[in-house]
C-alpha cells in the first residue's frame, strides 16, 4: 500500500535583508531537496512580521520557490493580518493584505485528495473578521469541501490553533491568550463540520510549539516553527518549546507523523532579538 508523504513547515519569518532565521530555513530545505516528499504545507507567517513589507513576501517567496517539489500555501497573522475581533497585532485582515499574499503565492485556501484521504487547507485569519464577505464565502466553501471528501478520512491544515486547553473555553481577556487560538464561535462552528465530515486530522502553527493529542477522534498536532522559539522560557507554554517541523505519511488506513529537525536546526530563542531597554518584551 503506497504512503502520501506530507511536509509541513510553519512560522518560517523570512525577510529581506535579514539573516536571522533564514539559517534555519536553508537547512529544512536541503533537508526536504534530500527527502523528496510529495508535497510541503507551508503553513502560515511565511513573512517575517509586517504583513505590509512587499519585499518580505517578494523574498520569501523566492526562497521557497528554490523547492522542487510541489507546494501549498497557507496565510498567518504576519502574512496578512490578525484575526479583526480576536487578533492582538495592530494590523489586522483585510482585502489589500490578502490581495499581497495572493500575489505571491497564488493561494489562500485548498482542497485536493491524495492517498485515500482528503487534505483541505483553509485561511484561519477571516475567522472573526466582522462580517467581511470572504469569511462567508470561505465558510461555504468549507462546507462544501469537506462534503467532498465525506467517506474517506480528511486532515485539516490552518495556521492557528482551535484551542489551547479544550473547544468550550471561552475566548480570553488576555490579548497574547485571545489571538493564540481560534474564537469560540467560530472553532464550535468548524468542529460541528468535522466531526460531520469526518476530519481525523487537525495540523496548525502558530504557537511556536509542538504538541500532538487526540479527542473526540480527532487529532491535533501543532507544528513547532522553523525559524525559532517565542516567548521566555518561564511563560506559560502548552507544547514543547522547540524549532523544526512535521513529516506525516498518510494511508488510507491511518497516518503516522514525527517531529524533525530539533537536532539539526538553531533554537533562536526569538524573545532575546525583542528585549527592550526596560527589560521587557518588546
Amino acid at each position: 500500500m503506497s504512503e502520501y508523504r506530507v511536509v509541513q513547515v510553519s512560522d518560517l519569518h523570512l525577510g529581506a535583508g535579514h539573516e536571522h532565521h533564514y539559517d534555519n530555513w536553508r537547512k529544512v530545505a536541503a533537508w526536504i531537496e534530500r527527502e523528496k516528499p510529495d508535497v510541503v504545507v507551508v503553513n502560515g507567517d511565511v513573512v517575517m512580521e509586517d504583513p505590509d513589507i512587499e519585499a518580505d513576501h517578494a523574498f520569501a517567496r523566492a526562497q521557497i520557490g528554490k523547492l522542487t517539489v510541489p507546494c501549498r500555501y497557507l496565510p498567518g497573522n504576519h502574512d496578512i493580518g490578525d484575526n479583526v475581533l480576536f487578533g492582538k497585532m495592530a494590523q489586522r485582515v483585510n482585502d489589500e493584505r490578502r490581495g499581497r499574499f495572493l500575489r505571491h503565492f497564488g493561494e489562500e485556501r485548498w482542497a485536493f485528495e491524495a492517498g485515500g484521504w482528503g487534505f483541505v487547507g483553509l485561511n484561519a485569519q477571516l475567522f472573526g473578521s466582522g462580517g467581511q464577505s470572504a469569511e462567508a464565502e470561505q465558510w461555504d466553501w468549507i462546507e462544501a469541501s469537506l462534503g467532498r471528501f465525506s467517506g474517506r478520512p480528511i486532515a485539516l491544515f490552518l495556521h492557528k490553533p482551535l484551542f489551547l486547553d479544550h473547544p468550550a473555553e471561552p475566548d480570553h481577556d488576555d490579548l497574547l491568550l485571545r489571538q493564540s487560538c481560534v474564537d469560540r464561535a467560530s472553532r464550535t462552528r468548524l468542529l460541528e463540520l468535522c466531526r460531520r465530515h469526518g476530519v481525523r486530522l487537525i495540523s496548525c502553527g502558530h504557537k511556536h510549539q509542538s504538541r500532538a493529542f487526540s479527542l473526540d477522534d480527532i487529532y491535533h498536532i501543532w507544528a513547532p516553527a522553523t525559524a525559532c522559539v517565542n516567548g521566555p522560557p518561564d511563560r506559560l507554554h502548552w507544547g514543547v518549546r522547540e524549532v523544526g517541523f512535521v513529516d506525516y505519511r498518510f494511508r488510507p488506513d491511518g497516518f503516522t507523523h514525527r517531529f524533525v529537525g530539533a537536532d539539526f536546526l538553531f533554537r533562536h530563542e526569538n524573545y532575546m532579538r525583542k528585549h527592550d531597554a526596560s527589560g521587557g518584551e518588546g
